[in-house]
Protein backbone atom coordinates (compact mmCIF):
# COMPACT_ATOMS: atom_id res chain seq x y z
CA UNK A 1 0.00 0.00 0.00
CA UNK A 2 1.80 3.07 -1.23
CA UNK A 3 0.45 6.28 0.28
CA UNK A 4 -2.53 7.32 -1.84
CA UNK A 5 -3.24 10.90 -2.86
CA UNK A 6 -6.65 12.53 -2.49
CA UNK A 7 -8.83 12.71 -5.57
CA UNK A 8 -9.33 16.45 -6.20
CA UNK A 9 -11.78 16.28 -9.12
CA UNK A 10 -14.67 17.22 -6.81
CA UNK A 11 -13.12 20.68 -6.39
CA UNK A 12 -14.11 21.52 -9.97
CA UNK A 13 -17.77 21.15 -9.00
CA UNK A 14 -17.56 23.54 -6.02
CA UNK A 15 -18.81 27.00 -7.04
CA UNK A 16 -16.76 29.70 -5.36
CA UNK A 17 -19.18 32.50 -6.26
CA UNK A 18 -22.07 30.98 -4.30
CA UNK A 19 -22.57 31.54 -0.56
CA UNK A 20 -21.80 28.61 1.73
CA UNK A 21 -25.03 26.96 2.89
CA UNK A 22 -24.89 26.67 6.66
CA UNK A 23 -27.51 23.97 6.94
CA UNK A 24 -28.15 21.77 9.94
CA UNK A 25 -26.62 18.31 10.00
CA UNK A 26 -29.99 16.56 10.09
CA UNK A 27 -31.01 18.16 6.77
CA UNK A 28 -27.65 18.03 5.01
CA UNK A 29 -27.47 17.10 1.32
CA UNK A 30 -24.59 14.65 1.12
CA UNK A 31 -24.49 15.00 -2.68
CA UNK A 32 -23.26 18.59 -2.51
CA UNK A 33 -19.68 18.69 -3.91
CA UNK A 34 -18.25 20.49 -0.86
CA UNK A 35 -19.77 18.02 1.56
CA UNK A 36 -18.69 15.07 -0.58
CA UNK A 37 -15.12 16.42 -0.69
CA UNK A 38 -14.89 16.95 3.08
CA UNK A 39 -16.33 13.49 3.70
CA UNK A 40 -13.80 12.07 1.25
CA UNK A 41 -10.94 13.62 3.25
CA UNK A 42 -12.11 11.85 6.43
CA UNK A 43 -12.99 8.55 4.72
CA UNK A 44 -9.63 8.45 2.97
CA UNK A 45 -7.81 9.11 6.27
CA UNK A 46 -9.69 6.25 7.93
CA UNK A 47 -8.77 3.92 5.07
CA UNK A 48 -5.12 4.86 5.60
CA UNK A 49 -5.48 4.21 9.38
CA UNK A 50 -4.50 7.83 10.10
CA UNK A 51 -4.71 9.15 13.66
CA UNK A 52 -4.90 12.85 12.70
CA UNK A 53 -5.78 15.09 9.76
CA UNK A 54 -4.02 18.45 9.40
CA UNK A 55 -5.60 21.11 7.15
CA UNK A 56 -3.16 24.01 6.90
CA UNK A 57 -3.72 27.28 4.98
CA UNK A 58 -0.76 29.13 3.47
CA UNK A 59 -0.52 32.16 1.16
CA UNK A 60 -1.55 30.45 -2.09
CA UNK A 61 -2.35 26.82 -1.18
CA UNK A 62 -3.94 24.79 1.59
CA UNK A 63 -2.03 21.64 2.52
CA UNK A 64 -3.73 18.46 3.74
CA UNK A 65 -1.65 15.95 5.69
CA UNK A 66 -2.40 12.70 7.53
CA UNK A 67 -0.50 11.36 10.52
CA UNK A 68 0.04 7.64 10.04
CA UNK A 69 2.11 5.54 12.47
CA UNK A 70 3.34 8.72 14.14
CA UNK A 71 4.60 10.56 11.03
CA UNK A 72 2.89 13.18 8.87
CA UNK A 73 2.41 12.58 5.13
CA UNK A 74 1.10 15.11 2.62
CA UNK A 75 -1.89 13.82 0.63
CA UNK A 76 -3.06 16.94 -1.21
CA UNK A 77 -2.64 20.64 -1.90
CA UNK A 78 -5.80 22.55 -2.72
CA UNK A 79 -6.09 26.17 -3.91
CA UNK A 80 -6.42 28.61 -1.01
CA UNK A 81 -9.77 29.77 -2.43
CA UNK A 82 -11.33 26.48 -1.35
CA UNK A 83 -9.79 26.47 2.13
CA UNK A 84 -12.37 28.70 3.84
CA UNK A 85 -15.22 26.56 2.52
CA UNK A 86 -13.61 23.35 3.72
CA UNK A 87 -12.89 24.92 7.13
CA UNK A 88 -16.44 26.21 7.48
CA UNK A 89 -17.94 22.82 6.65
CA UNK A 90 -15.74 21.14 9.26
CA UNK A 91 -16.64 23.77 11.87
CA UNK A 92 -20.33 23.18 11.19
CA UNK A 93 -19.78 19.44 11.68
CA UNK A 94 -17.96 20.11 14.96
CA UNK A 95 -20.62 22.61 16.15
CA UNK A 96 -18.06 25.42 16.37
CA UNK A 97 -18.77 29.13 15.97
CA UNK A 98 -18.18 29.81 12.26
CA UNK A 99 -17.99 33.56 12.84
CA UNK A 100 -15.10 33.25 15.30
CA UNK A 101 -11.75 33.15 13.50
CA UNK A 102 -9.49 34.89 16.00
CA UNK A 103 -9.59 32.44 18.91
CA UNK A 104 -8.93 28.69 19.14
CA UNK A 105 -11.99 26.43 19.36
CA UNK A 106 -12.54 22.78 20.26
CA UNK A 107 -15.35 20.50 19.23
CA UNK A 108 -16.35 16.94 18.61
CA UNK A 109 -18.53 15.04 16.15
CA UNK A 110 -19.34 11.50 15.09
CA UNK A 111 -18.49 10.44 11.54
CA UNK A 112 -20.45 7.22 11.12
CA UNK A 113 -18.90 5.05 13.88
CA UNK A 114 -15.75 7.15 14.36
CA UNK A 115 -15.47 9.71 17.13
CA UNK A 116 -13.60 12.81 15.88
CA UNK A 117 -12.17 15.70 17.89
CA UNK A 118 -11.69 19.00 16.06
CA UNK A 119 -9.49 21.95 16.95
CA UNK A 120 -9.41 25.22 15.00
CA UNK A 121 -6.47 27.55 15.63
CA UNK A 122 -5.82 30.96 13.97
CA UNK A 123 -2.59 31.19 11.94
CA UNK A 124 -1.01 33.79 9.63
CA UNK A 125 -3.08 32.86 6.55
CA UNK A 126 -6.26 31.61 8.22
CA UNK A 127 -7.43 28.91 10.57
CA UNK A 128 -5.59 25.62 10.77
CA UNK A 129 -7.80 22.68 11.62
CA UNK A 130 -6.63 19.40 13.13
CA UNK A 131 -8.94 16.41 13.39
CA UNK A 132 -8.11 13.60 15.83
CA UNK A 133 -9.66 10.34 14.61
CA UNK A 134 -10.61 8.12 17.52
CA UNK A 135 -11.40 4.93 15.68
CA UNK A 136 -11.71 2.91 18.86
CA UNK A 137 -13.32 -0.13 17.24
CA UNK A 138 -9.97 -1.07 15.69
CA UNK A 139 -8.09 -0.82 18.98
CA UNK A 140 -7.11 -4.11 20.57
CA UNK A 141 -7.27 -3.25 24.26
CA UNK A 142 -5.52 -6.37 25.47
CA UNK A 143 -2.26 -6.49 27.38
CA UNK A 144 -0.96 -9.19 25.01
CA UNK A 145 -0.99 -6.69 22.11
CA UNK A 146 1.02 -3.90 23.78
CA UNK A 147 4.48 -5.25 22.91
CA UNK A 148 5.70 -6.00 26.43
CA UNK A 149 8.21 -8.79 26.92
CA UNK A 150 6.92 -11.88 28.75
CA UNK A 151 8.65 -10.81 31.98
CA UNK A 152 7.35 -7.22 31.71
CA UNK A 153 3.83 -8.46 31.00
CA UNK A 154 3.83 -10.81 33.98
CA UNK A 155 5.02 -8.01 36.28
CA UNK A 156 2.42 -5.59 34.88
CA UNK A 157 -0.45 -8.05 35.38
CA UNK A 158 0.79 -8.89 38.90
CA UNK A 159 0.88 -5.22 39.92
CA UNK A 160 -2.52 -4.23 38.47
CA UNK A 161 -4.06 -7.29 40.15
CA UNK A 162 -3.08 -6.01 43.59
CA UNK A 163 -5.83 -4.27 45.60
CA UNK A 164 -3.89 -1.05 46.16
CA UNK A 165 -0.89 0.93 44.96
CA UNK A 166 0.08 3.62 42.48
CA UNK A 167 1.04 2.63 38.92
CA UNK A 168 2.43 5.35 36.66
CA UNK A 169 2.87 5.27 32.88
CA UNK A 170 5.26 7.91 31.53
CA UNK A 171 6.44 9.18 28.18
CA UNK A 172 5.96 12.08 25.76
CA UNK A 173 2.68 12.92 24.04
CA UNK A 174 1.78 10.29 21.46
CA UNK A 175 3.75 7.47 23.07
CA UNK A 176 0.75 5.22 23.67
CA UNK A 177 0.26 5.84 27.41
CA UNK A 178 -3.53 6.02 27.12
CA UNK A 179 -3.80 2.66 25.35
CA UNK A 180 -1.61 1.05 28.03
CA UNK A 181 -3.88 2.36 30.78
CA UNK A 182 -7.07 1.38 28.92
CA UNK A 183 -5.66 -2.12 28.40
CA UNK A 184 -5.16 -2.40 32.16
CA UNK A 185 -8.71 -1.17 32.80
CA UNK A 186 -10.07 -3.62 30.22
CA UNK A 187 -8.28 -6.44 32.08
CA UNK A 188 -9.63 -5.28 35.46
CA UNK A 189 -13.18 -4.58 34.27
CA UNK A 190 -15.31 -7.12 36.12
CA UNK A 191 -18.67 -7.03 37.85
CA UNK A 192 -16.99 -7.10 41.26
CA UNK A 193 -14.96 -3.90 40.76
CA UNK A 194 -16.04 -0.27 40.82
CA UNK A 195 -13.75 1.49 38.33
CA UNK A 196 -13.74 5.25 37.79
CA UNK A 197 -11.66 7.35 35.41
CA UNK A 198 -10.91 11.07 35.30
CA UNK A 199 -9.91 12.20 31.82
CA UNK A 200 -9.34 15.26 29.66
CA UNK A 201 -10.92 14.35 27.32
CA UNK A 202 -12.46 10.86 27.39
CA UNK A 203 -10.83 9.20 24.38
CA UNK A 204 -12.28 5.70 24.53
CA UNK A 205 -15.67 4.80 25.97
CA UNK A 206 -15.52 1.60 28.00
CA UNK A 207 -18.81 -0.09 28.97
CA UNK A 208 -18.94 -0.93 32.67
CA UNK A 209 -16.51 1.84 33.66
CA UNK A 210 -17.59 5.19 35.10
CA UNK A 211 -15.77 7.90 33.16
CA UNK A 212 -15.56 11.56 34.18
CA UNK A 213 -14.60 14.32 31.73
CA UNK A 214 -12.87 17.20 33.54
CA UNK A 215 -14.17 20.69 32.89
CA UNK A 216 -11.80 23.31 34.40
CA UNK A 217 -14.03 26.19 33.24
CA UNK A 218 -16.77 24.85 35.52
CA UNK A 219 -14.34 24.14 38.36
CA UNK A 220 -14.11 20.40 37.71
CA UNK A 221 -10.34 19.85 37.49
CA UNK A 222 -8.38 16.64 38.14
CA UNK A 223 -7.95 17.23 41.88
CA UNK A 224 -11.65 18.11 42.42
CA UNK A 225 -12.80 15.09 40.43
CA UNK A 226 -10.37 12.82 42.26
CA UNK A 227 -11.72 13.95 45.65
CA UNK A 228 -15.25 13.18 44.41
CA UNK A 229 -14.18 9.74 43.16
CA UNK A 230 -12.87 8.82 46.61
CA UNK A 231 -16.42 9.28 47.94
CA UNK A 232 -17.79 6.91 45.28
CA UNK A 233 -16.58 3.69 46.94
CA UNK A 234 -13.97 2.99 44.23
CA UNK A 235 -11.77 -0.07 43.79
CA UNK A 236 -9.76 1.31 40.86
CA UNK A 237 -9.21 4.94 39.85
CA UNK A 238 -7.54 6.05 36.64
CA UNK A 239 -6.37 9.67 36.56
CA UNK A 240 -5.63 10.77 32.99
CA UNK A 241 -2.61 12.83 34.03
CA UNK A 242 -0.94 14.08 37.21
CA UNK A 243 -0.41 17.76 36.41
CA UNK A 244 0.13 19.33 39.81
CA UNK A 245 1.22 18.57 43.35
CA UNK A 246 -2.36 18.60 44.70
CA UNK A 247 -3.47 15.84 42.32
CA UNK A 248 -0.27 13.90 43.06
CA UNK A 249 -0.82 14.09 46.82
CA UNK A 250 -4.45 12.94 46.58
CA UNK A 251 -3.50 10.09 44.22
CA UNK A 252 -0.76 8.92 46.61
CA UNK A 253 -3.10 9.16 49.59
CA UNK A 254 -5.72 7.10 47.70
CA UNK A 255 -3.10 4.47 46.81
CA UNK A 256 -2.14 4.18 50.48
CA UNK A 257 -5.72 3.75 51.70
CA UNK A 258 -6.85 0.68 49.80
CA UNK A 259 -7.29 1.82 46.20
CA UNK A 260 -5.49 0.93 43.00
CA UNK A 261 -4.59 4.18 41.22
CA UNK A 262 -3.32 4.38 37.65
CA UNK A 263 -2.09 7.58 36.04
CA UNK A 264 0.38 9.18 33.61
CA UNK A 265 3.22 11.64 33.94
CA UNK A 266 5.36 13.41 31.33
CA UNK A 267 8.93 12.25 31.99
CA UNK A 268 11.60 10.75 29.74
CA UNK A 269 12.36 7.64 31.81
CA UNK A 270 10.98 5.57 34.65
CA UNK A 271 13.70 6.78 37.02
CA UNK A 272 13.08 10.45 36.28
CA UNK A 273 9.48 9.92 37.37
CA UNK A 274 10.49 9.49 41.00
CA UNK A 275 12.65 12.62 40.88
CA UNK A 276 9.82 14.54 39.23
CA UNK A 277 7.34 13.63 41.97
CA UNK A 278 9.85 14.62 44.65
CA UNK A 279 10.43 17.95 42.87
CA UNK A 280 6.66 18.52 42.98
CA UNK A 281 6.93 18.49 46.76
CA UNK A 282 5.89 14.89 47.41
CA UNK A 283 7.51 13.57 50.60
CA UNK A 284 9.68 10.48 50.22
CA UNK A 285 7.93 8.18 52.71
CA UNK A 286 4.37 8.56 51.32
CA UNK A 287 5.81 8.12 47.82
CA UNK A 288 7.62 4.85 48.49
CA UNK A 289 4.66 3.49 50.46
CA UNK A 290 2.28 4.17 47.56
CA UNK A 291 4.12 3.63 44.28
CA UNK A 292 4.49 0.05 43.07
CA UNK A 293 5.29 0.23 39.35
CA UNK A 294 6.55 2.80 36.84
CA UNK A 295 6.39 2.20 33.09
CA UNK A 296 8.15 4.41 30.56
CA UNK A 297 7.25 3.85 26.94
CA UNK A 298 7.59 4.90 23.30
CA UNK A 299 6.02 3.73 20.04
CA UNK A 300 8.10 2.41 17.14
CA UNK A 301 6.93 1.48 13.66
CA UNK A 302 6.79 -2.22 12.77
CA UNK A 303 8.65 -3.40 9.67
CA UNK A 304 6.49 -4.76 6.88
CA UNK A 305 6.74 -8.56 6.86
CA UNK A 306 6.37 -8.65 3.07
CA UNK A 307 9.30 -6.47 2.04
CA UNK A 308 11.77 -6.05 4.92
CA UNK A 309 15.32 -7.06 4.03
CA UNK A 310 18.14 -8.26 6.23
CA UNK A 311 21.70 -6.96 6.21
CA UNK A 312 24.84 -7.84 8.16
CA UNK A 313 26.11 -5.39 10.73
CA UNK A 314 29.22 -3.39 10.04
CA UNK A 315 32.16 -4.13 12.32
CA UNK A 316 31.96 -0.68 13.94
CA UNK A 317 28.23 -0.96 14.70
CA UNK A 318 28.62 -4.54 15.97
CA UNK A 319 31.40 -3.39 18.31
CA UNK A 320 29.39 -0.39 19.47
CA UNK A 321 26.34 -2.53 20.25
CA UNK A 322 28.47 -5.41 21.60
CA UNK A 323 26.94 -7.85 19.12
CA UNK A 324 28.38 -10.53 16.89
CA UNK A 325 29.17 -9.45 13.31
CA UNK A 326 27.03 -12.35 12.15
CA UNK A 327 23.94 -10.65 13.63
CA UNK A 328 21.47 -9.46 10.99
CA UNK A 329 19.32 -6.36 11.21
CA UNK A 330 16.31 -5.74 8.98
CA UNK A 331 15.62 -2.46 7.20
CA UNK A 332 12.58 -0.95 5.48
CA UNK A 333 12.07 -1.21 1.71
CA UNK A 334 8.45 -0.42 0.85
CA UNK A 335 5.84 -2.32 -1.16
CA UNK A 336 2.14 -2.37 -2.03
CA UNK A 337 1.30 -3.86 1.38
CA UNK A 338 2.86 -1.14 3.55
CA UNK A 339 3.65 2.53 4.01
CA UNK A 340 7.32 3.17 3.18
CA UNK A 341 8.37 -0.18 4.59
CA UNK A 342 6.36 -0.08 7.82
CA UNK A 343 2.92 -1.23 8.89
CA UNK A 344 1.56 -0.44 12.35
CA UNK A 345 3.41 0.32 15.60
CA UNK A 346 4.48 -1.50 18.72
CA UNK A 347 5.48 -0.34 22.18
CA UNK A 348 9.01 -0.08 23.57
CA UNK A 349 8.95 -0.36 27.35
CA UNK A 350 10.97 0.21 30.48
CA UNK A 351 9.17 -1.36 33.47
CA UNK A 352 10.50 -0.42 36.89
CA UNK A 353 9.44 -2.61 39.79
CA UNK A 354 9.63 -0.43 42.90
CA UNK A 355 10.94 -3.15 45.19
CA UNK A 356 12.92 -3.06 48.42
CA UNK A 357 16.28 -2.36 46.70
CA UNK A 358 14.84 0.60 44.77
CA UNK A 359 13.14 1.90 47.92
CA UNK A 360 16.44 1.84 49.86
CA UNK A 361 18.13 3.73 47.02
CA UNK A 362 15.36 6.34 47.05
CA UNK A 363 15.64 6.70 50.83
CA UNK A 364 19.37 7.28 50.44
CA UNK A 365 18.44 10.17 48.11
CA UNK A 366 20.51 8.78 45.26
CA UNK A 367 20.25 10.41 41.78
CA UNK A 368 18.37 8.81 38.88
CA UNK A 369 21.59 7.40 37.41
CA UNK A 370 22.31 5.51 40.64
CA UNK A 371 18.74 4.17 40.66
CA UNK A 372 19.20 2.91 37.09
CA UNK A 373 22.47 1.21 38.03
CA UNK A 374 20.89 -0.60 40.98
CA UNK A 375 17.93 -1.70 38.88
CA UNK A 376 20.21 -3.00 36.11
CA UNK A 377 21.86 -5.36 38.61
CA UNK A 378 18.40 -6.85 39.13
CA UNK A 379 17.88 -7.50 35.43
CA UNK A 380 16.03 -4.27 34.65
CA UNK A 381 15.72 -3.60 30.88
CA UNK A 382 16.01 0.02 29.73
CA UNK A 383 14.06 1.56 26.86
CA UNK A 384 17.14 1.39 24.67
CA UNK A 385 17.76 -2.29 25.48
CA UNK A 386 14.13 -3.18 24.81
CA UNK A 387 14.29 -1.32 21.50
CA UNK A 388 17.50 -3.10 20.51
CA UNK A 389 15.87 -6.43 21.38
CA UNK A 390 13.02 -5.66 18.97
CA UNK A 391 15.56 -4.78 16.25
CA UNK A 392 17.36 -8.12 16.73
CA UNK A 393 13.98 -9.90 16.59
CA UNK A 394 13.26 -8.22 13.24
CA UNK A 395 10.21 -6.36 14.56
CA UNK A 396 11.57 -2.89 13.78
CA UNK A 397 14.67 -1.28 12.27
CA UNK A 398 17.78 0.26 13.81
CA UNK A 399 17.02 3.59 12.12
CA UNK A 400 13.54 3.59 13.64
CA UNK A 401 14.90 3.03 17.14
CA UNK A 402 17.35 5.91 16.65
CA UNK A 403 14.45 8.10 15.54
CA UNK A 404 12.30 7.21 18.54
CA UNK A 405 15.12 7.02 21.10
CA UNK A 406 17.84 9.48 20.04
CA UNK A 407 21.08 8.81 21.88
Amino acid sequence: MQFLKLELSLLKEIALDEPIHLIQEESVNYEEPLIKFVNQIIEHALQQAASDIHIEPYETICRIRYRCDGLLHEVAQIPIAFAARVMTRLKVMGKLDITERRLPQDGRFLFFSTDIRINACPTLFGEKIVLRLLNTKKLALTIDCLGLTLEQQELFVKKISQPQGLILVTGPTGSGKTVTLYSALHYLNTEEKNILTIEDPIEIQLPGINQINVNPKMGLDFSTALRACLRQDPDVIMVGEIRDSITAEIAIQAAQTGHLVLSTLHTNSAFETLSRLKSMGIATYPLINAISLVISQRLARILCSHCKQSEKLSRDLANTLKLSESTSFFHAIGCQSCLKGYQGRTGIYEVLNVNETIIHTILADKPSAQLAKRAKHQGHMSLYENGLQKVIQGITSWSEINRVLPQ
